[in-house]
């Protein structure tokens, strides 16, 4: 087990799945990409990601060698929908395409002060 290449699967599957859920889309027309820049395609930069702790459990697969399983997709799976359900407790807005829309008001002012 490599904690550093660990955490990195994790950041890196989270980083696809925030993007697939609320910027990244890919619009074709006739066939073929509708721009040639990959910056417009709504791609997150390092920047826009949120700070995030990631805590490994060990369980050994029985069925892997040496114990090892694979984590890539671990992440990924599970975040738009985390997203779209964080996004309706706050709005009552569902969500059922991607990528989703966001509030227009910026979140910090909705949030109550309670």
């Amino acid at each position: 087990f490599n904690p550093t290449l660990f955490e990195g699967q994790i950041e890196g599957s989270l980083h696809m799945g925030l993007g697939y859920a609320i910027s990244e889309d890919l619009p074709m027309e006739g066939g073929h990409f509708k721009s040639t820049r990959l910056r417009q395609c709504g791609i997150l930069r390092a920047k826009e990601m949120p700070a995030m702790e990631v805590i490994g459990v060990e369980v050994p697969d029985p069925y892997g060698p040496y114990g090892a399983k694979g984590v890539g997709e671990i992440g990924l799976v599970p975040t738009a929908g985390a997203v779209a359900n964080a996004l309706y407790q706050f709005d009552g807005v569902r969500r059922t395409k991607l990528p989703m829309a966001l509030p227009k008001k910026p979140l910090e002012k909705r949030v109550s002060k309670g």
